[in-house]
């Protein structure tokens, strides 16, 4: 009797902490094994968007550049090993190698060695020189949705993603944000495409001239 009346209760328990037939449930987005990324509020497109802006707008460019998809940080990696700094910031062809000493920094002077500190200095040189690859003036450093409502204009694209047409006050037509979901749903930034620029460059789609 005592062996039933447990069994009873035990079923019970777990009986009540099933879902009811036909209800979703949710997964736990799991954790990255980083406190400071997991924070992040990737958990849809425009979120993630805002995420960015915000970091990049303040400076914080590691954590602009954790919100970037994992293509185009491989791609901005790439750029800057190649010297094709065109295709990282604002820089002339003619200038390029002059600046390529600066943006790419001595391993043995960094505190950290991953990508996001190297695309961090790289970015803090672009706006020493004004050369930033995406000019966010006139934008307000907070960018939640009680400051600032509307980002822009909202694109559903057919594959999945999502792109944010956003009027900015350096650029005589808006510019283009694409965000892809990537692992574990959160949504990354995949490409900023400026008026004229390169499609086929990541991640920042920048004019060639």
């Amino acid at each position: 009797m005592r062996w039933s009346l447990r069994g009873a209760v035990t079923a019970a328990v777990l009986f009540a902490a099933a879902p009811a037939a036909g209800q979703a449930t949710s997964r736990p987005v799991p954790s990255s094994g980083s406190f400071a990324y997991d924070r992040l509020d990737l958990k849809t497109p425009e979120s993630a968007l805002r995420t960015f802006l915000t970091a990049y707008r303040r400076g914080d460019y590691v954590t602009a550049f954790w919100v970037l998809t994992p293509a185009s940080q491989t791609a901005f990696y790439t750029h800057l090993g190649r010297f094709d700094l065109r295709r990282v910031a604002r820089v002339p062809a003619s200038s390029a190698f002059m600046h390529a000493a600066e943006m790419l920094p001595a391993i043995n002077q960094m505190d950290q060695t991953d990508i996001s500190f190297i695309f961090a200095h790289a970015m803090t040189v672009a706006r020493r020189l004004d050369l930033m690859p995406l000019n966010l003036a006139g934008m307000p450093e907070d960018m939640s949705p009680a400051n600032m409502p509307r980002l822009g204009n909202r694109i559903q694209l057919t594959d999945g993603k999502v792109e944010f047409s956003v009027p900015l006050q350096a650029y005589r037509s808006p510019v283009v944000f694409r965000m892809v979901q990537a692992a574990h749903g959160r949504w990354r930034l995949e490409q900023v495409l400026p008026p004229g620029g390169a499609v086929d460059s990541l991640p920042f789609g920048l004019p060639t001239e």
